[in-house]
């Protein structure tokens, strides 16, 4: 009886010692009209350029992926999410993304996984961009 309480124990503990990459990015409201008209937004108003915004559980990445396509991901790496000053930031070829902790490297076009330990893509926002109004909006 002991043996098998034992190996209850062990196999309990090794299951949630793994499950560390399984945690969940804080679900956050995002709710955000952005005026591509502004200076500070000017960077959007070209293809294949990208911003930093601050909104999200760690902030936002939104890339324009075309004249009428954009995405925005969140900055928390989908690796772990909950680690102290861990945010997801841009590399230098404007493709991809690397998480400045764990190193997670995301493909920013769609937030795919290049390498991990993160088992997960990015987590992607809503966009719709209105074209009259040169005004974008991302929500969840």
């Amino acid at each position: 009886m002991l043996k098998q309480l034992t190996f209850c124990l062990i196999l309990l503990s090794v299951f949630f010692a793994c499950r560390k990459n399984d945690e969940l990015i804080p679900n956050v409201s995002v709710n955000e009209y952005i005026d591509l008209n502004l200076p500070s937004y000017s960077n959007l108003n070209a293809v294949n350029n990208w911003i930093y915004y601050p909104a999200g559980a760690k902030g936002l990445i939104i890339f324009r992926k075309s004249t009428t396509e954009f995405v925005a991901y969140e900055r928390a790496c989908t690796y772990d999410p909950n680690t102290s000053g861990a945010v997801v930031i841009m590399q230098a070829n404007g493709i991809d993304a690397k998480d400045t902790i764990c190193g997670s490297k995301f493909f920013i076009f769609d937030g795919s996984i290049i390498n991990g330990p993160a088992s997960r893509p990015l987590q992607q926002y809503r966009c719709t961009y209105n074209i009259s109004a040169n005004q974008l909006h991302i929500y969840n």
